[in-house]
């Protein structure tokens, strides 16, 4: 290797590492943050080798805690190193989109622990604060909107309706990190691929997204989902029933985005205009029924076939 080779490596390293750096110091004040920075070591490790990322984010480890503290810097030993490491080396040794996603989410769901363990460690905060600081942000609601004087009736309305929410958020707490972790994997991978393959690697194909379809033994767990939430509500037994939910939260949520390459692949079908696509969309997505029936003809999809994928 020439002596320009290596000083453009030389370069490029710590232009990533600066990148990533600058991400994790960003994260301790706009945590938007979090969804992104593993991606400069991604792309390190899979141009440069694991070596170069496991010293990227030492590196990175070192100067963020030199510029937020310790207690940040540690954070980024799981959400770069493990998260960045894990997918990198998926994408090097060329495993299938599915197999990558599976391995990436089990690398967020790592990290996910590790942050909250540190976080009642070090900082005492863990999930009853959150519930506690939710409940004092409705009680400032009600007393706002009170003060400019809204109706008795009305705010009573509102306090039922809040209530149920934050009872219904409880009971699908277990679904809702299952998918914010899966979703932190697939934007991380799905960013990765795009910034690869401008940068000419070779990445295992995927099919278009009109195309996803999963197997019709998926829609068993849908099933399954209904017959324990239904067995439990029956029987009395809370456990049960929110054992059903969760996992018709999440079976719903994968059959939806079934449901939407469904449509997508019927606008392609029918020819549809870009934005006429995007605000069909828009609509459905802001219409819960219309969600629902999205998320049911995925479903069907996977018994059924609409599109004759199979054959």
């Amino acid at each position: 290797m020439t002596r320009s080779d290596n000083t453009r490596i030389l370069v490029e390293s710590a232009l990533l590492v600066a990148i990533s750096t600058l991400f994790c110091v960003l994260d301790a004040y706009i945590p938007v943050f979090a969804l992104v920075y593993p991606l400069p070591i991604v792309i390190l490790v899979v141009r440069r080798g694991l070596r170069a990322g496991v010293w990227a984010t030492v590196v990175t480890i070192a100067a963020t805690s030199m510029f937020v503290g310790p207690f940040q810097g540690l954070l980024v030993f799981t959400k770069v190193g493990i998260i960045g490491i894990a997918l990198a080396q998926c994408i090097r040794s060329q495993f299938s989109p599915v197999k990558t996603l599976a391995i990436t989410a089990v690398a967020v769901a790592v990290s996910m622990i590790f942050t909250v363990g540190v976080n009642l460690l070090i900082g005492g905060f863990g999930i009853e604060e959150t519930w506690e600081l939710m409940q004092k942000s409705m009680d400032s609601a009600i007393e706002f909107y009170r003060r400019i004087g809204i109706a008795e009736s009305e705010i009573s309305r509102m306090e039922t309706y809040l209530s149920q929410i934050t009872e219904a958020a409880k009971i699908v707490l277990p679904a809702s990190l299952l998918m914010v972790v899966v979703t932190v994997a697939g934007f991380n991978y799905l960013v990765a691929r795009l910034i690869l393959g401008k940068l000419g690697y070779k990445m295992v194909e995927l099919k278009p997204f009109s195309k996803w379809r999963l197997s019709w033994h998926y829609g068993w767990g849908y099933v399954a989902g209904l017959i324990l939430a239904s067995i439990g509500q029956v029987a009395a037994v809370p456990l049960v029933s929110n054992i059903g939910t969760n996992v018709i939260s999440v079976f719903g949520m994968i059959f939806l985005v079934q449901g939407v390459a469904v449509a997508w692949y019927f606008f392609d079908k029918y020819k549809l205009l870009p934005i006429a696509k995007w605000l069909i969309m828009i609509f459905i997505v802001l219409n819960p029924t219309l969600l629902q029936i999205l998320s049911w003809a995925g479903v069907l999809d996977a018994w059924l076939d609409f599109r004759k994928l199979s054959s």
